[in-house]
């Protein structure tokens, strides 16, 4: 009896363990396809939904995600678009008529890893289907995540086509300080209309945002109404 309790528990141990380095070989050609100094660009669609089984969305967002040869990055969510280039770093909230500039953060050309959610993760379950992979990951007590349980999906050309985030803290629907309508919400972010054509260069020009003249940050017409805050440290002004 103790024989086959041995025998089981080592049966799941070398299950778990293939499963790590199975996830572990789709995760590192995943990083390869996002980080190659190849031009990449995909629609994105966002929802946010009240609880973890709800049906209908409380919110929802379109997006876009640019790379270019030189893995620089823009990306837009709803009315939000962020630009990482190799000079400086922008992020303009329409909405509020913001636009921040900082120094660009060098981390993100090649943080497309998502190796390190393991440090973060026990994988829960690994599924082969068809078209795609399906990985469920169960954040490890004390992981600081803001996520009980992240499911994703990555195709078989390894580019990544679902997210799916459980959160583990609650969030305040309700308009109504009186009336508080706390939920632990999920958020799917579906990617779509994966290509490889070359991306508009303008998109990562930062003069197509602003232009900077005796040291006066001069806004491009569209954004010339906008609040600026500039971040950036006094030698790369």
């Amino acid at each position: 009896m103790i024989y086959k309790k041995i025998i089981f528990v080592w049966v799941l141990f070398t299950s778990c363990l293939a499963h790590t380095q199975t996830v572990n070989e789709v995760f590192q050609k995943f990083s390869k396809q996002y980080s190659t100094s190849l031009p990449l660009q995909y629609k994105s669609n966002y929802a946010l939904y009240k609880d973890f089984d709800a049906k209908k969305s409380e919110q929802s967002y379109k997006g876009a995600f640019y790379k270019n040869v030189k893995n620089e990055m823009y990306t837009k969510i709803g009315n939000t678009e962020t630009l990482n280039s190799k000079t400086v770093f922008l992020k303009i909230n329409h909405d509020e008529k913001i636009i921040e500039i900082s120094d660009p953060i060098e981390s993100s050309f090649n943080d497309f890893d998502m190796r390190a959610l393991l440090n973060l993760c026990e994988v829960e379950k690994f599924v082969d289907y068809k078209s795609y992979w399906e990985i469920t990951l169960d954040a490890k007590p004390y992981s600081g995540l803001s996520y009980s349980k992240i499911i994703v999906q990555i195709s078989k050309d390894y580019f990544l086509q679902k997210q799916t985030f459980y959160y583990n803290t609650a969030i305040n629907f309700s308009k109504d300080y009186r009336s508080p309508d706390s939920h632990y919400p999920r958020l799917e972010i579906t990617n779509t209309n994966y290509n490889r054509n070359p991306v508009n260069a303008a998109i990562f020009n930062s003069a197509t945002y602003f232009l900077t003249a005796k040291k006066q940050i001069i806004l491009s017409e569209p954004l010339k109404k906008y609040e600026i805050i500039d971040q950036r440290n006094i030698s790369n002004k």
